[in-house]
């Protein structure tokens, strides 16, 4: 298996979880406390890694990883520990809510060197499955780590999930045609509005409207 078909299998299945949840101690882990300086992403200099670990324990990971980093000296090769995550802009029942999110959840980013005592260490750590590869560590291609750090950065405009389909009836419930029952014809998520068609004096007219001036018509 190649480095693209590695990674092209995570991003394509972002919901992926390890094969067994197994019960992990993590009684040893504490806040997380940074081992060196942070370094900013574009100037890392290591190759970027993808570590599996058992869902639910991405923040521990990165502790213990950390942990590990100032115990065995391992400073000059492991550079940084990435969750990605991206903004979420959710509308249901009408209502918005921007929250965080993981964008792969089960999985860890290492931006580290080429070091066998370093991948043995992190493997070592409690729940970590394994690192991505065929029988040993593969780095990610760099237009693939490229796009996802620019998903985590501060200018991408957040992701929007709404509960409106595509062919679905729906009532205005503010401005001036509230009131008005409609079809919703075409969802424009990226600027949180849709089309509908609405019935005025006879004829189906096209209305821009925005997510919050409309619900589902019962």
């Amino acid at each position: 298996m190649t480095d693209g078909e590695v990674t092209e299998n995570i991003i394509e299945d972002s919901a992926a979880a390890p094969a067994a949840d197994v019960p992990v101690d993590t009684s040893a882990l504490t806040s997380p406390q940074p081992a060196v300086e942070p370094i900013p992403l574009a100037e890392l200099q290591g190759d970027w890694f993808i570590l599996h670990v058992f869902t639910g324990y991405e923040k521990k990971v990165c502790t213990a990883i950390e942990q590990k980093i100032k115990e065995f000296n391992l400073q000059d090769r492991v550079h940084k520990v990435l969750i990605p995550e991206e903004d979420v802009i959710e509308v249901k029942n009408n209502k918005r809510k921007e929250h965080r999110r993981m964008m792969y959840p089960g999985y860890v980013f290492i931006n580290m060197e080429k070091d066998d005592e370093a991948w043995y260490q992190i493997r070592r750590i409690n729940g970590v499955s394994k690192f991505v590869g065929a029988g040993f560590p593969e780095p990610v291609p760099e237009k693939d780590m490229q796009r996802i750090l620019n998903q985590t950065g501060e200018d991408v405009q957040p992701r929007t999930e709404i509960d409106f389909e595509v062919n679905e009836s729906v009532k205005v419930i503010s401005g001036p045609f509230r009131g008005y029952v409609g079809e919703i014809k075409e969802i424009l998520a990226e600027r949180g509005k849709v089309k509908v068609m609405i019935s005025i004096f006879g004829r189906s007219t096209p209305m821009e409207l925005d997510f919050n001036q409309i619900e589902k018509n019962a």
